[in-house]
């Protein structure tokens, strides 16, 4: 849990979690949209409504930092700010396969790529 916060943070994204971390602020890893009416034209990096999956807890149980995340979601978010978070998240943990709710787009991004490469063929 601990990593992807820092990943989030480290990428500059914001967004709102739809999930809750015992004894910690997640404003400070994952803070609210700055300015919602002008965020997606000034390109901005939001991220949504952001959930984590983890093994054995039901989504509305509060984690531990040191819990493994096993899945992450994004409702609405922008394409460059999941680039921007799946680039900083794949540094920490290795390759990453990407895909949309209908299986349309995968995309599988790995540790060392650069960014301005993975968006001349990111399909969102």
């Amino acid at each position: 849990m601990a990593q992807v916060l820092s990943a989030f943070w480290e990428a500059g994204c914001h967004g709102v979690p739809w999930f809750q971390v015992a004894g910690h602020d997640l404003t400070r890893d994952l803070p609210g949209c700055p300015d919602p009416a002008t965020c997606a034209a000034m390109g901005g990096l939001d991220l949504g409504e952001v959930s984590l999956g983890v093994d054995g807890v039901d989504g509305d149980e509060p984690v531990e930092l040191g819990q493994v995340v096993t899945d992450i979601g994004f409702r609405k978010p922008s394409g460059s700010a999941v680039l921007a978070a799946v680039v900083a998240l794949a540094s920490r943990s290795g390759p990453l396969l990407v895909f949309d709710d209908s299986g349309e787009h995968v995309f599988v991004v790995s540790p060392g790529e650069e960014p301005a490469h993975l968006a001349t063929r990111w399909p969102w």
